[in-house]
């Protein structure tokens, strides 16, 4: 699958061994527990062009240049806290369940933890969740840093004037809104959610937060699905 988005951005992981030949992040890399199912997840553009993996896939391995003794305790934590539930909502789909996250209060706070380390001292003084799990993971960051959040919200959920953004589903397309004077040209963005899978959703923030002048630092992710094979 393909994600529609901006030229300058690139969905990759760092642990996958396929790196792409951007300049790499000020940021340190996380790296992950090989055994998990799928991937807390950091994105961004150049030239802070940087993504990181907390949950991967068991034919992920990390990157050579670290072992396990590098890694996050925190990680296995967070990594063992998502309950994967097959054939929900339908057939097929490995449901990834963050509400056993939710009910352990030590892997939560180290997953909001995890992020507020790697935000603290970016002078972000916007981030964005994306409706509804971002929601969730968003406000805890914001206070922490010191910025706003921004609902970026499906249609017709927001009361006052608003953009929007279309993007492509696999059959069909939705769009993401934003309230208008939310953001202002110049401020710096941290666009979050619970999942990464095609994209798709990331994308519209992305371009919803760019038209109006925001940079985007970086989107970050609880959870991704390597298998979608998500691609620029």
């Amino acid at each position: 699958m393909r994600v529609m988005c901006s030229s300058n951005w690139l969905f990759r992981s760092a642990v996958s061994g396929t790196l792409s030949s951007f300049p790499s992040s000020r940021f340190p890399p996380l790296l992950a527990n090989s055994t998990a199912s799928s991937s807390i997840r950091f994105l961004n553009s150049p030239p802070l062009l940087f993504s990181a993996s907390l949950r991967v896939s068991p034919q992920v391995t990390t990157m050579a240049s670290k072992n396990a003794q590098d890694q996050d305790p925190r990680l296995e934590r967070i990594s063992s806290a998502i309950r994967v539930i097959p054939n929900f909502p339908k057939p097929g789909i490995m449901f990834q369940d963050i509400t056993t996250l939710l009910l352990d209060t030590k892997a939560f706070k180290d997953t909001i933890d995890l992020f507020v380390e790697r935000y603290r001292d970016q002078n972000i003084s916007v981030v964005a969740g994306i409706e509804a799990r971002g929601f969730i993971f968003g406000p805890p960051i914001a206070l922490a840093i010191g910025a706003k959040f921004v609902p970026m919200r499906k249609p017709n959920k927001l009361p006052g004037e608003v953009i929007s953004e279309e993007y492509s589903l696999e059959y069909g397309t939705d769009k993401m809104e934003m309230h208008v004077g939310a953001v202002q040209s110049g401020e710096r963005a941290l666009v979050i959610d619970d999942l990464i899978a095609t994209g798709g959703t990331l994308c519209a923030a992305i371009k919803l937060l760019e038209r109006v002048g925001v940079h985007i630092v970086e989107c970050a992710c609880v959870i991704e699905l390597p298998e979608l094979k998500v691609q620029p």
